[in-house]
């Protein structure tokens, strides 16, 4: 029998169900022993042409100390009818500065009214799983 996907993957709760029209960043989570990183993303309609946009940022600590963006961003435009989008970002933690080793995930739109949207953060590649 093969080995779960559950066993070789960490994740944590980035950005709880909550209204993305007001920029969204998670608090930042450590990634150490980590190789690789995805942020899953999913909301609920969005209008039609409007997008929701990803943005990893790195950070030395948890409290955020010298954050900045890794990476570019992601963005997913919805279709002609809008609806609720799902998207994902993905980063290799070896992209992550010297001394850095915390990420957070920040969620955006530009939908002009409220939008659900909620973030997993996975690990993989992981030395060890808890």
């Amino acid at each position: 029998m093969g080995r779960k996907l559950s066993e070789s993957l960490r994740t944590r709760a980035a950005v709880i169900p909550q209204d993305i029209n007001t920029p969204r960043t998670s608090g930042f989570i450590d990634v150490s022993g980590a190789g690789r990183v995805m942020a899953v993303v999913t909301t609920a309609a969005v209008a039609a042409t409007k997008k929701v946009t990803v943005q990893f940022r790195q950070a030395k600590d948890a409290t955020g100390t010298d954050a900045k963006d890794l990476g570019a961003p992601v963005e997913k435009v919805a279709g002609s009818g809008g609806g609720p989008l799902d998207l994902t970002a993905e980063a290799t933690v070896e992209r992550l500065d010297k001394d850095y080793g915390f990420i957070a995930v920040a969620l955006s739109t530009d939908n002009g009214a409220a939008v659900l949207g909620s973030a997993m953060l996975l690990m993989g590649d992981n030395r060890f799983n808890p």
